[in-house]
């Protein structure tokens, strides 16, 4: 259950949110956000993960899919299931190997570019790209982080000479990592 958790983790940190709004009369919700570009990413492969964790926590809460203009949004309205990823996003630096593992690759797979040269993460975090970066260090997977100033984010970037030795980290988790060849085409 942990490593569910801590992948799909990297999943929210990436492209996503925990959110906690409040509305007239004192009423407010918690909420568990994913967003993806392709609706199918949510709905074949998140939803059924996330609807295991809740299986597993025990929680009824519905994973429901919405559709925006250009964006779609995978939403679970469950103070449970926030409060889980806030405990887990706590522990974030104490994570196990295993556990970063399964972190960098539900952050991979929710920012990271897949189609070219190189592997690059983007996010506004530069801390928790460096924390990333750290990690991938531990497997001597060199990297840089710059400023992208024109988008606003930070990157994380391995270069074409470790692409294959940080794909194989991995292998064996869900969401269909990207095929080896720099020229497949994105997810």
């Amino acid at each position: 259950m942990e490593g569910l958790s801590v992948y799909l983790l990297g999943w929210i940190i990436g492209d996503g949110g925990l959110y906690h709004p409040r509305y007239a009369g004192k009423r407010s919700e918690y909420r568990v956000v994913v967003t993806q570009k392709d609706e199918a990413v949510l709905t074949q492969c998140l939803a059924p993960l996330f609807e295991t964790l809740c299986n597993l926590l025990n929680i009824t809460a519905k994973v429901r899919v919405y559709r925006r203009s250009n964006r779609a949004e995978l939403r679970i309205s469950s103070k449970r299931l926030y409060e889980h990823f806030k405990t887990l996003a706590i522990r974030l630096p104490d994570f196990t190997k295993h556990a970063r593992l399964l972190f960098i690759a539900g952050l991979y797979m929710a920012e990271g570019e897949k189609k070219g040269k190189r592997i690059r993460v983007w996010n506004k975090n530069k801390n928790l790209l460096e924390l990333v970066g750290r990690w991938l260090r531990e497997y001597r997977i060199e990297h840089k982080i710059y400023d992208d100033k024109r988008h606003g984010v930070y990157v994380l970037e391995v270069p074409r000479r470790h692409r294959e030795q940080f794909l194989n980290l991995f292998k064996a988790y869900p969401c269909n990592l990207p095929p080896k060849s720099p020229r497949a085409a994105p997810r």
